[in-house]
């Protein structure tokens, strides 16, 4: 479930971002008719989507679209409530690190299969967090 997870919110930031991105490079081209600008700004814009996009939704909603629509949420291991906004940016920033060492992003992700007993990825061992099932019609916390 976690890698359909994963693989919906990709498709989200590419397509999402990508477009948003787009808009916003070909408008300053537009109005600066500078090609280096726009192309700065879809830089700016598809990247801080990127940043923001995970951690915001993590720290509301418990979650991403993709954990949503999965039925999975990420929560804190120490009483099961949404991560902070900065440990859901931690945990972003460390699953994003990870990826950058060879095998690191592959290791992580397979590394909940071998972990005893909450199935924990290595950027949630970093941030206290758990990804566990939603709990639909509880409170707002688990929507």
């Amino acid at each position: 479930m976690r890698l359909g997870a994963r693989i919906v919110d990709i498709l989200i930031i590419v397509v999402g971002g990508g477009a948003i991105a787009f808009t916003v490079g070909m408008t300053m081209m537009g109005l600066t008719e500078n090609n280096d600008a726009g192309g700065v700004a879809m830089a700016i814009v598809f990247f801080g989507s990127m940043a923001l996009y995970e951690p915001i939704m993590t720290h509301a909603y418990g979650g991403t679209f993709g954990k949503r629509i999965c039925g999975l949420r990420v929560a804190r291991v120490s009483d099961g409530q949404n991560l902070s906004l900065g440990g859901a940016f931690g945990r972003w920033a460390v699953y994003q690190f990870i990826g950058l060492v060879p095998l690191g992003g592959l290791i992580n992700a397979l590394s909940c299969l071998w972990d005893k007993p909450l199935r924990q990825c290595i950027h949630d061992k970093a941030a206290s967090s758990v990804v566990v099932k939603r709990r639909w019609g509880i409170t707002a916390n688990h929507l």
